[in-house]
């Protein structure tokens, strides 16, 4: 299995970086050896060359075009963690099918434009969600779970793949105080806090774009953290209790 990104109409996808142009290089590079190898192989056999030599040039080029749509859905993730990380909510939502589904904080939230569309452009905005931050200290990630994976389906019309995150999450703060009523005139007024974990997705394939299916925010660890503190203390944040319409901002469903 492998698996692909489509090209984002209104962002520039982020520049990969040198680990992964090197990954791509040396798959490229792997899979050449390969091809040319298999032809030398049925010159050699004495066997028909138009019998064997097709049948492993399809394979090989099935092998190499699934490898091409993990790389393209390896490229559709970093487009959305740019997306998140400046705030650009309404672009997240076009990444998702229309029956898509998001998990996050014990709930489901349903439909593109519906229960998405309520956690990104309402929930998330409001708190100022998804901008990328380092790990809180005391709180460094286990390094076996730093690894982007990706499979894709032999059909290529679906994959999978689960990628790490490390984001700063927040909401206003419901309070009435003059306090609180001076950080809102400021833009602030936000409860901040880190989160950290594994992204587990599911895409299908839309034509020839790759679209969202499914994403769950699996978070492992939350902490009370701000960028440029040298300290973080271990923080619970309930989960839903509600579901839309009691929660404006909720879910369609508690998980």
């Amino acid at each position: 299995m492998t698996t692909l990104k489509p090209k984002a109409e209104s962002v520039k996808s982020p520049k990969p970086d040198s680990g992964r142009r090197s990954f791509i290089w040396k798959t490229g590079a792997a899979m050449s050896a390969v091809l040319a190898s298999a032809v030398a192989g049925v010159s050699k056999s004495g066997i028909d060359p138009d019998a064997g030599l097709k049948d492993r040039i399809d394979r090989l080029s099935n092998q190499i075009a699934g490898m091409e749509d993990a790389n393209a859905i390896r490229r559709l993730h970093q487009v959305y963690e740019s997306l998140l990380d400046r705030g650009m909510y309404e672009e997240i939502v076009d990444m998702f099918t229309d029956d898509g589904e998001v998990i996050f904080n014990g709930g489901l939230f349903s439909g593109k434009n519906g229960g998405i569309r309520r956690l990104y452009c309402e929930r998330f905005k409001s708190g100022l969600t998804g901008k990328k931050i380092g790990p809180a200290p005391g709180f460094e990630p286990d390094p076996s779970r730093q690894l982007d994976i990706v499979e894709v389906s032999t059909d290529r019309r679906t994959a999978t793949g689960q990628f790490p995150f490390s984001l700063q999450v927040g909401i206003p703060m419901t309070e009435d105080s003059s306090l609180v009523e001076m950080a809102r005139l400021q833009g602030e007024g936000i409860l901040k806090w880190w989160e950290g974990g594994v992204h587990e997705a599911s895409y299908i394939k839309v034509g020839n774009i790759w679209k969202i299916k499914r994403l769950e925010y699996g978070v492992t660890s939350k902490a009370d953290f701000k960028p440029g503190r040298v300290y973080a203390r271990q923080i619970d944040i309930p989960a839903f209790s509600k579901t839309y319409p009691a929660d404006p901002t909720g879910p369609d469903k508690l998980v």
